[in-house]
């Protein structure tokens, strides 16, 4: 038997349906619809800002090899200010970092790096960071400073960098079994190109290592 005996038991039922439920219907439909294209506009948003972004940094490393220090400091410090969110931001940094190093202003380079390390969303960013920061710590013979940053527990695809790196730190500090076993480690992970793998076997060498 059909729940509805007639059409117009049908249209009544769908009536009153309409009657208790029509609003809520029509309100999640607009609520949807907004949802939609209040995302689509979101994501324009941000692919306005990330080109806006990207012509900058273009600009900024323009102005690097052209050898104009300044302005690629202007425009770095530009995309810092306007488009902190993105990569763009973390790169703009780093090289802020390397001019400082250039200036010996090793102050400001650390703290460009580890603004790196604090924010940026991805790992290759924030080792290269964190690599770049225990050298310049190891350059100023804060050799403590600088191990404490490359005894992490993920070192990813950066292991070697880490174990020549610790390898040098044991070098300036007379340490030469340690950074043996340092670099043998270093070059028993490297994927290095053939070039860097013979530096580092040149180090080895030079402290009688095989």
């Amino acid at each position: 038997m059909d729940v509805y005996r007639t059409d117009e038991e049908q249209v009544e039922a769908l009536r009153k349906w309409w009657l208790e439920n029509g609003k809520s219907i029509i309100a999640g439909i607009v609520i949807g619809l907004s949802a939609i294209y209040g995302w689509r506009a979101w994501q324009d948003h941000l692919q306005t800002r990330a080109e806006a972004a990207s012509s900058e940094y273009q600009q900024m490393l323009a102005a690097v090899r052209q050898g104009e220090t300044d302005s690629a400091s202007k425009y770095a410090k530009s995309i810092l200010d306007d488009y902190h969110s993105t990569s763009y931001a973390r790169f703009a940094e780093l090289l802020l970092a390397r001019i400082a190093v250039d200036d010996k202003d090793y102050a400001s380079a650390e703290g460009h790096l580890r603004q790196v390390m604090a924010k940026a969303s991805n790992d290759q960013i924030r080792h290269i960071a964190r690599l770049r920061l225990a050298r310049l710590l190891t350059a100023q013979d804060k050799f403590k400073e600088a191990e404490a940053l490359l005894n992490i527990s993920d070192k990813g695809k950066f292991l070697a960098d880490y174990e020549e790196l610790r390898g040098d730190i044991f070098i300036r500090q007379g340490m030469t079994e340690a950074a043996q076993n340092a670099y043998k480690q270093a070059l028993a992970n490297s994927n290095a190109s053939e070039q860097d793998r013979s530096i580092l076997q040149m180090k080895m060498d030079e402290l009688g290592g095989k």
